[in-house]
C-alpha cells in the first residue's frame, strides 16, 4: 500500500491537502493521519471501481444472461446486488484502512523486490502458500459463518443471491465481508512478502470472488474450487467453502461437484 500511497501522492493528495487539508496534520506525507485518510479514500473508490469494471464486465460478456429467467433469480436482483456492495464495500474499508495503515508504517513483513536469485525463489514459493493459507483460514471462517449463532445475522445477505450473478462477489454483510479478508492481511504480518506482488494478489484476489459468481465454468476438475464449485455452494449452502481448493472441503465431507448441470 505504500508504494501505492506514493505514487497517488505525487499525482494529487500533495496538492490536494496542500489547498484543502489541515496544516498541522496534512502537510506531511507520513503523518498518519494523512495516510489514514488517503488509504481510507484510496479503499472506498478503488473497491467502487474495480467491482463496477470488472462485474460489469464479466456480466456482459461471460454471464448467462437465460439465467435470469430462473425461478430462483429475484426480481431487481442485480439493483439490489449493487446496492448492498455499494452500501458494504465503504464500511468494510473502515476497519481495513487501519490494517492498511500499520502495512504502510512498517509493522507487517512486506518487503521492496531485492532482485536477486534467491528473492526469486522465495517468491516463487509464496504464492502458493499465500493461496494455501488463506484458503485454509477461509475455509473455517466461510464455516463458521453457517452456523445458526452467525448465519442469519451475517452470512444470510450472501446467500439471498442463489442464483448468482458476477455482482454478487461483493454483495456481503460488511461483517462478512470483513472477516473473510481478515486472512490475506494477517498473512503479511506473519511472513515476508513481496510488496509488488501483494497488490497484484490483492488485485487478482478480487478478480477470482468475480469469477466464482458469475456461474461460468471453465474447470470442472478436482482441484480448483471454481464458479462450478460456488455455483452449487449458492444453492445447496452445505458444500464447497473454500476460496481456491477443494482439499478441506474433501478433508471434512463438505466437497461436492455436480456430475451434470442443475
Amino acid at each position: 500500500m505504500d508504494l501505492v500511497l506514493e505514487s497517488i501522492d505525487g499525482l494529487f493528495f500533495d496538492q490536494f491537502y496542500a489547498q484543502y487539508g489541515p496544516a498541522e496534520y496534512f502537510s506531511e506525507r507520513d503523518n498518519w493521519m494523512r495516510q489514514l485518510t488517503t488509504i481510507l479514500v484510496l479503499w472506498i473508490l478503488g473497491g467502487w471501481l474495480l467491482y463496477l469494471t470488472f462485474a460489469t464486465a464479466s456480466y456482459v460478456f461471460l454471464f448467462d444472461k437465460s439465467l435470469k429467467n430462473h425461478k430462483l433469480y429475484l426480481p431487481n436482483q442485480i439493483q439490489q446486488e449493487i446496492l448492498v456492495s455499494m452500501t458494504s464495500i465503504p464500511i468494510m474499508a473502515v476497519p481495513s484502512s487501519f490494517i492498511f495503515l500499520a502495512e504502510v508504517r512498517g509493522y507487517s513483513k512486506l518487503y521492496m523486490p531485492q532482485n536477486d536469485l534467491y528473492e526469486l525463489f522465495f517468491l516463487i514459493a509464496t504464492i502458493p502458500f499465500y493461496l494455501f493459507f488463506t484458503d485454509t483460514f477461509i475455509y473455517w471462517i466461510h464455516r463458521i459463518l453457517h452456523l445458526p449463532l452467525f448465519y442469519a445475522p451475517i452470512h444470510k445477505l450472501h446467500h439471498k443471491w442463489i442464483i448468482s450473478t458476477p455482482f454478487a462477489s461483493h454483495a456481503f454483510h460488511p461483517l462478512d465481508g470483513f472477516s473473510q479478508s481478515l486472512p490475506y492481511h494477517i498473512y503479511v504480518f506473519l511472513v515476508p512478502m513481496n510488496k509488488i506482488a501483494y497488490v497484484l494478489l490483492f488485485f487478482f484476489v478480487n478478480m477470482w470472488t468475480i469469477s466464482i459468481h458469475d456461474n461460468v465454468s471453465f474447470y470442472r476438475g478436482k482441484i480448483l474450487n471454481g464458479a462450478e464449485h460456488h455455483t452449487i455452494h449458492h444453492r445447496q449452502f452445505n458444500y464447497n467453502y473454500g476460496q481456491y481448493f477443494t482439499l478441506w472441503d474433501k478433508l471434512f465431507g463438505t466437497h461436492k461437484l455436480d456430475t451434470k448441470k442443475e
